[in-house]
């Protein structure tokens, strides 16, 4: 890339983004013994955040169309930054989940549009390339965000891991005020209403790559987010222990994301993607036959796990900037309606296996199963006037 400032900037902004989730997790008990709280309480940390970051997701991407991407990245960090200090000085709890509601709003402008600003100054067919980077790198800081928050949070209670986050939103808005440009004219024909999301709802193209990125991811997020149950609670992994097993399947993804760019250069995309493809396919099956023909062990299941995301990244990394690409015009938008459609499929994707989870990796192995074959089924037996992976 060209600028590479601007490279670091984005690259920063989207593991804050990442580290906002994963980073004060450990503090969970603190947080309950500190407010007197009940599991059930606490998890409104999350979901708050969760929520706010979802809803503002969509209004998010219509503004960087309407207004460019530069301004509500910026205003964005200005109210995460807020929310932050709410969070660093939280007096009580309910405080504390006013500040996590706020960071969701705000951290929903810069892991939507961060990318969309790379997108709209980078030749199509350089962007897969840099999005396994940005992948790569950013999988790598999440993996390990945990590990950190829990040693800011033995040296400096719950409210160390907050005071990074407050740190972090400070650099990231500092650079942006910096380095960001405008990338696009302000467009203000474009609505703030979701209507404004109807021509890709109505675009058969955007939509097909849209499905198949959200089942394929929703795959690799439902696994992680039943990793600590399957592992520790019922192939009682010590957690000391669980970190190898979950680090090693990221630092797998991360490595593959990494170099992705190199195989890309060697070899073309098609091709890529077509492997990548019919890969999931035959590692899904396998996973599905260890679930069912296998006590489950748990290095088995990393193996198996951290094969299936070897060829996942290509699929993933290719499709999500060819989508940003069919409409023009609605960059901002279909980021934005990616990031609300992967979180929507994760979330239901947990809910439903948690739901038919018996102790057994089975129903995850299943679900995955079920996913991969309907992503490259789309892919595959469904061609648009545009392209075929077939």
């Amino acid at each position: 890339m060209n600028n590479p400032m601007l490279f670091l900037t984005i690259l920063i902004t989207i593991i804050l983004a990442g580290a906002e989730v994963d980073l004060f997790i450990p503090s969970f008990p603190n947080l309950i013994h500190e407010f007197n709280l009940s599991p059930l309480l606490v998890q409104l940390t999350l979901s708050m955040n969760f929520l706010s970051y979802c809803i503002s997701s969509l209004f998010v991407g219509s503004m960087g169309d309407r207004y460019g991407r530069r301004p509500i990245i910026i205003s964005g960090l200005i109210v995460f930054i807020i929310g932050s200090l709410c969070c660093v000085f939280a007096p009580s709890f309910p405080l504390l989940v006013i500040g996590r509601f706020l960071q969701g709003i705000g951290m929903a402008g810069p892991a939507v549009l961060g990318y969309v600003v790379i997108a709209d100054i980078t030749p199509t067919e350089k962007q897969a390339g840099l999005m396994g980077t940005l992948n790569g790198i950013i999988t790598f800081a999440m993996a390990f965000a945990p590990v950190v928050g829990s040693f800011i949070n033995i040296y400096f209670g719950w409210q160390g891991n907050f005071v990074v986050l407050l740190a972090l939103g400070i650099l990231s808005l500092s650079m942006s005020l910096i380095f960001i440009p405008n990338t696009i004219q302000p467009n203000k024909t474009v609505s703030l209403s979701l209507t404004g999301y109807l021509p890709l709802l109505k675009s058969w193209p955007f939509m097909r790559l849209f499905l198949i990125i959200c089942l394929l991811v929703s795959c690799y997020w439902v696994f992680i987010g039943m990793g600590p149950i399957l592992y520790m609670e019922d192939m009682n992994v010590p957690i000391e222990h669980f970190g190898f097993y979950q680090g090693t399947i990221a630092a797998i993804f991360s490595i593959m994301s990494i170099t992705s760019p190199v195989i890309l250069k060697k070899t073309s995309q098609i091709t890529c993607l077509r492997l990548g493809l019919w890969s999931l396919i035959g590692l899904s099956f396998i996973l599905l036959g260890i679930s069912l023909l296998i006590v489950d062990t748990p290095w088995i299941i990393t193996l198996g796990m951290s094969l299936y995301v070897m060829p996942f990244v290509f699929p993933v990394n290719i499709m999500y900037p060819e989508s940003l690409g069919i409409l023009p015009d609605f960059k901002g938008r279909a980021a934005a309606m990616i990031n609300f459609g992967r979180l929507a499929f994760s979330a239901i994707g947990l809910e439903v296996v948690s739901y038919l989870y018996t102790g057994t990796f089975l129903p995850i192995a299943v679900f995955m199963f079920v996913f991969t074959l309907g992503a490259v089924a789309i892919a595959t037996l469904i061609p648009t006037a545009k392209k075929n992976y077939a």
